[in-house]
Parts: structure tokens; sequence; C-alpha cells
């Protein structure tokens, strides 16, 4: 622990603390008019004469009152070290009111241990003994802090020279960590060397480039800067030598100090019910934003998020997919963030940033600030929108927050980068992880064109599919359409609320029938509905009940993303038989126009065969 909370720049501040208290006790041997140690008529002593300075015998009390404010000049400066680190170390914001008033403490209680104790032992204990012996001190103090100037900067010069002496023909690096380029005499290019100009006849340069050492941008195999191989290696710097968090971490560090490193309470959500939140939600939509979609498209998109924390919304073009999420956040009075896919998206680096090595920083996204923001905000839901997701292959750049979902909530960390012992991260950024928080929700759209990748099944099953499939009629409003305030906690307990409702509940009757579809698709195409699947039905069918709807049209929507919607693709003889026997028997086992989703994506796929 100690190692961890005293680093070795506080050690050279403590050091240099102790050699100005001895300065401090020095000056004020040189300055007691009284004292036999030192002639009367030494240079400091002469100093303050010249100054103007009273000559003051302090006496012995005097002079142990100033070995006290020495010591406890050494005592506030660990202790302030002490505390700062220590509220680094245990992710408290070192600048936040909590720790200033705590440094603020700690100084009072130094100046009052020091000179109360000093004058305390004043005999006689009157005003002008008092009087001489905070003259004495401030004398003290001031023509100290004077003499430790200069000696400081005596030292700093000497220093200065030998250090540049020693390393004259090193690369001299910049404040900033930037190395900058330094040229000889000799490396200077007459502007009459047309052949120097263009590289021809350096041989050394020649080959520093193509060893990989130089190159603009670090793209050589070493990360130089184009000046040969030794400044190539000296940019290079190992994990142990991060500058603050501040400098690795800017925007995550923004956040913290916004937030001082406390999370936010829990907001006081209206007390509405799943079915008043969608059919308000509708109305809102339709009234403030002209946007109409069917009461069972509302209630499938707030109950899906009941099954999974990622959503997907495909289908036409102009059909409101992005506009949907937005405007929940909107709505609710949450946050949103939205950030459209790109074709050049291949790795996770696109979403989560990745850390640079070169310039030792962490290169942050505005998904990753978001989503760092939401741990300081538990109970405010956070939409997280992927637009046009599928212009990338999904599995690429967003597979890791798909299997971190799957893990239980309280492993949804997703490793950022391995940070080097003693390096503080950010106070959220625990063992350099990022908690994925159960108030983010995750919102794809997709399109299907041409210009787009097909998502692969594995993508659909981790997913709540719904499919926009036209674009809905106007609508007269009625009722209430403002918006209002949902919080997380609320809303999972409306979650949790439905799903403990036994009558919401499939039954064995509904199983019967769900089963007796599966188990054809299975015999038929050999598609299976697993076990991540089915607890997705068991999660969404009660939610999606408690918004208003019914069990047929809840099992419609899973029926026809998770189930037949894998048909698709498929051109042997056999299908199309096959899937008309299926419409049969749908009709069937829930009675005809009950499945219309499923029966629409049936027929959406007789008519390419």
């Amino acid at each position: 622990m100690f190692k961890t909370l005293f680093t070795r720049k506080n050690l050279i501040a403590i050091s240099l603390v102790i050699f100005y208290s001895f300065v401090l006790l020095f000056t004020g041997i040189c300055l007691d008019g009284g004292s036999s140690m030192v002639s009367k008529r030494n240079p400091i002593a002469l100093l303050g004469q010249r100054l103007g300075i009273k000559t003051i015998d302090p006496g012995t009390t005097g002079f142990l009152c100033l070995i006290l404010v020495a010591v406890y000049v050494i005592v506030f400066a660990v202790a302030f070290i002490y505390e700062r680190r220590y509220a680094i170390v245990n992710h408290i914001n070192p600048r936040g009111a909590k720790m200033i008033w705590s440094y603020v403490l700690t100084l009072l209680a130094c100046l009052v241990l020091s000179l109360g104790i000093g004058v305390v032992i004043q005999k006689p204990l009157t005003a002008e003994n008092i009087g001489n012996l905070f003259t004495y001190l401030g004398q003290s103090l001031v023509i100290s802090l004077c003499i430790y100037a200069l000696l400081f900067a005596i030292a700093g010069a000497v220093l200065m020279f030998i250090v540049n002496f020693i390393f004259i023909d090193k690369p001299y690096k910049f404040f900033d960590g930037e190395e900058q380029p330094i040229f000889d005499d000799e490396d200077i290019i007459e502007s009459n060397d047309v052949a120097g100009s263009f590289g021809e006849g350096n041989e050394d340069s020649a080959a520093g480039t193509a060893n990989g050492n130089g190159g603009a941008g670090g793209a050589g195999g070493n990360g130089g800067t184009g000046y040969g191989d030794n400044f190539g290696d000296s940019v290079i710097r190992t994990a142990t030598e991060l500058d603050d968090r501040e400098k690795v971490f800017p925007a995550l560090s923004r956040v913290d100090n916004e937030y001082e490193g406390f999370v936010n309470d829990y907001i006081e959500s209206d007390e509405l019910s799943l079915k008043e939140i969608c059919t308000r939600f509708r109305n809102y939509l339709a009234k403030h934003e002209q946007l109409y979609f069917e009461i069972d498209t509302i209630r499938f998109f707030l109950s899906g998020f009941a099954a999974s924390h990622f959503e997907i919304l495909e289908g036409l073009s102009g059909t409101g997919k992005s506009s949907l999420p937005r405007y929940f956040a909107k709505f609710i009075n949450g946050r949103v963030l939205f950030m459209p896919v790109q074709a050049t998206w291949r790795d996770r680096s696109n979403v989560f940033g990745f850390f640079n090595e070169f310039s030792k920083t962490y290169n942050e996204t505005e998904f990753l600030v978001e989503l760092y923001r939401a741990n300081y905000n538990p109970d405010v839901i956070h939409m997280f929108v992927l637009d046009e997701m599928n212009i990338s292959r999904v599995e690429y750049y967003f597979a890791d927050l798909l299997s971190v979902l799957e893990y239980p909530e309280d492993e949804w960390k997703l490793k950022l980068m391995q940070v080097p012992y003693d390096f503080v991260p950010p106070v959220k950024l625990e063992d350099g992880a990022i908690q994925i928080p159960t108030n983010s929700y995750f919102v794809g759209t997709a399109n299907k064109d041409d210009s787009t990748f097909t998502i692969t099944d594995k993508v659909y099953d981790r997913a709540i599919t719904t499919e926009f499939d036209y674009k809905n009629d106007a609508f007269e409003v009625e009722g209430e359409a403002g918006t209002i305030r949902l919080g997380n906690s609320r809303l999972r307990a409306l979650y949790e609320q439905a799903m403990a409702n036994d009558e919401n509940k499939l039954n064995a009757a509904d199983y019967k029938k769900f089963n007796t579809i599966c188990e054809f698709v299975y015999d038929q195409f050999d598609i299976a509905i697993g076990n991540r699947i089915l607890t997705q039905v068991d999660n969404i069918v009660p939610v999606f009940v408690a918004c208003g709807g019914t069990k047929e049209a809840a099992i419609d929507y899973m029926l026809s993303k998770k189930l037949i919607g894998k048909i698709e693709g498929r051109f042997e003889e056999y299908v199309k038989g096959a899937l008309n026997q299926l419409q049969e028997l749908i009709d069937k086992t829930y009675g005809p126009n009950v499945l219309k989703r499923t029966e629409r994506t049936i027929r959406s796929i007789l008519r390419t065969l």
C-alpha cells in the first residue's frame, strides 16, 4: 500500500520540502540577534539590515517555535501528498470539495500545533514577546523562501548544463513528449544539392526508411518518424512510463471531473404502467414528431429490452427505424448517442477506441465516453443507436459487446487495455476494463439493399429484431402525449413485475402450440430454436402482455424473425411444398390471420421460389 501511495515524484517533492526546512532553520539562526552560533555580521543578517529588517532576539523559546514550524512544514507536505495520492488510488476526485476540505483541515491542524505550542511556551507570555515571535517567524519565512528560490535556480542551471552536456549528441524531448528533430551543420542540405533533396546518395537515410524505423507517422516497424534509427528508437517508451490519466484518458478524466468521482442519485420516475407508457409514447410521436407507428410495434420495442439489451430495427428506409430509439430517449428524459456506422469499420477499436503505442494515449470514441458517463448515472436510461449497422459486418466491430451481454450483469466488463502497475486509471475504469451498466440499451438499424451486408444468425439470435415493412398512416391523437420521467430502476421493476405475473406467462397450452410449429420447422428445414431464444420468449411474452398486447402477437414477432426468417435463402425443391404445409399448420394451430407477421414472412419467401 505504501508503495502505491508514494511515487518517486512524491518522494522528490518531500525531499525538496525537507531541504527547505533546513534552509528555514539556518536562516532563523542567522537572523537571531541573540545567537552565539554564527557571527552577527553574517551575509544573511547583513542582507536583512540592508532590507531594513529589525534585529530581534527571540530567545530559546522563539527558536524552538521556529523548529516546530519547520517540522510541521514537512508534516503538512507529507500529509497533503498522502491525502492526494490516497484520493487518486481510491477513485476520489483530488480536486473535489471533499478533498479540499481535508487539505484545509490538515493545514489548520499543522498551524495550530506549531504556532499554538510556540506561543504557549513563551516566557513571559506577553503581547510584546508574542509580537516579536511572529515578526521573527515572518522574517525567517520570507528570507528563507528567497534564499531557497535562489539556490533552486542555481542548482537547476547547473543540472541543466550537466545533463545537456552529457546528452549533447542525443535528440531533445520537448515538454509535450514529442521528439524534436535535431540537425547538425552537416545535415543541412544546400539549395543547389538537387540529388540530395530527393534522397539520392543518402544511403543512411534510405536504409533507415527501408528497415522500418523511419516513415511518416510511425508507419515503420518501430514507429520512427523519418530521422533515422536512433531517433525512431527514442520515441518508444515502456508501458510503465505512462503519464497521468488526464493525458492518457483526457475525455474520461473530464467526465470524472464533471461528476467529481461521485455517482448521481436515482431519479424520481412517474408512476405509469407499461401499457400507459406505450400508449403515451405512441401519442407523443404522433403529436410532436409526426411519426406514426402501430401500437404493437411500440409494445415490442419496449418489451424487447426485457429479453435483451440489444435490438435490431430493420426494414425499408424512411419508416422511422432511427427515429424510434432517439425519440424514446427524449420522451423518457434519458440520454441518446446516435452513431452512424462506417463501411471502414473492421474491429472493436472503431467503437471502443484503442491505445496508441506511439503517443502513449488512448484514442477515445464518443461511444466509449458516453458509455463511461452512463456509469455515473445508473438510473438514467442511455440509448446507443448504431445507424445502418450492417453497412459493415456487425461481427467485425460489435462481437465483443455481444459476447459480454451474454454474461451475468455483474460480469458485463470489457477490457480496454492492460494498465501498468502504479498507473491510476479513470475512476470508472477498473483495472483497464469498463463496466457495461444495466442502464445502457443498444439499438442497431439495418437496411435491406445491395449496399449492405447480411446480418448473420448468430447476431440475430442475440438480439431482439423488429422488421419495419411499411410506413404507417396518420391517426388522431387521443389522450396524454407529453414527456415523462422514467428511470432505469423503475423500468426494470416494471419488467420484473410483469414477468412475475402468472397470467402474463405462457401456459401449457401456449407452449404446446409454440412447440408444434418449432418441431415442424425442425423436421422439415433442420432449423431449431436454442435455449437462448427460448429464454427470450419466456421473458418477452409476459412483458409484451403487460404493455397491452397479446401472447399470440408476441409469439408472432419471435417466430417471424427467430425461426421462419432463417428459411430465407433456401432454394431446394422441397422448400415450397414445406412452406405451404407450414402455412396450413399455423392456420390450424393458431387460426387464420392470427400470426400475421409470420404468414407475411412465409409469403415473402414463397415469392422468391
